[in-house]
C-alpha cells in the first residue's frame, strides 16, 4: 500500500471517527435532536452503530454502541497501519490504542466544544443558528455539574475554569497512559 494511498484511508477513518464520537456525545448529553446538525450527523454516522445497538444496548443516556463502533474504527485506521508497514501487527495492542486513541479524540472534542461555549457565551450569545446553539447547548451540559457546586458569584461563572481543570487532568492521565502502552502518537487522531 502507497504511502499516499494509506493517508487517504486513514483521513477518511479518522473523519468517520469523529462523526461516531459526536453521535456518541449527542447522545450522551442529550442535545436538541431536531437540530439539523444533529440529524444530518446521525444520519450520516449511525447505520454501524444502530446494528450493534440492537446487541449493546445503552445505560442511561450513554450510547455504548457507538463508542464501540469509533473503537473498531480506530482498530481498522491502525490495521491499515500495519499493512502499509509502518506498525507490527499485535490485536490486543491494537485494541488498547484504538480505545485510548477514542478516548483522547473524545477529550479533545469536548476541549473545543467548552472553548467555543466561552467563546460564544460573550460574542454571540443571542445569535439562535443551529451551531451556535448546538455548541451552546453542549457546552452548558458540561458546566451544569460544577454550577450545582459553586455559589452565584455576582453575575459571574466560574463553572468553565474547574471544568477545563478536570478535563486538562484527564487529557494528561490519559496521554501518559497511551504513550506507556506504545502508543505511536502520529497514528493517533486524539493527539
Amino acid at each position: 500500500m502507497s504511502e499516499a494511498t494509506f493517508f487517504l484511508f486513514k483521513a477518511l477513518m479518522d473523519i468517520f471517527t469523529v462523526g461516531v464520537v459526536f453521535n456518541f456525545l449527542f447522545r450522551l448529553l442529550k442535545v436538541d435532536y431536531y437540530n439539523p446538525i444533529v440529524q444530518g450527523i446521525i444520519r450520516a454516522v449511525d447505520f454501524p452503530s444502530q446494528l450493534l445497538r440492537s446487541i449493546i444496548r445503552p445505560i442511561w443516556t450513554v450510547d455504548l454502541s457507538s463508542f464501540v463502533v469509533a473503537i473498531f474504527i480506530q482498530a481498522g485506521a491502525f490495521y491499515l497501519a500495519v499493512i502499509a508497514g509502518s506498525i507490527g501487527y499485535d490485536p490486543i495492542k491494537i485494541l488498547v490504542w484504538s480505545l485510548y486513541s477514542v478516548i483522547l479524540l473524545s477529550l479533545k472534542m469536548i476541549w473545543w466544544i467548552l472553548l467555543g461555549g466561552i467563546i460564544i457565551s460573550f460574542v454571540a450569545s443571542s445569535v439562535f443558528h443551529p451551531a451556535v446553539v448546538l455548541i451552546r447547548q453542549m457546552s452548558d451540559k458540561f458546566f451544569n455539574p460544577f454550577r450545582v457546586f459553586l455559589p452565584p458569584m455576582g453575575g459571574l461563572d466560574f463553572s468553565p475554569i474547574f471544568a477545563f481543570l478536570l478535563l486538562n487532568f484527564l487529557q494528561i492521565a490519559f496521554a501518559q497512559f497511551a504513550l506507556e502502552s506504545g502508543l505511536p502518537v502520529w497514528l493517533s487522531v486524539g493527539f
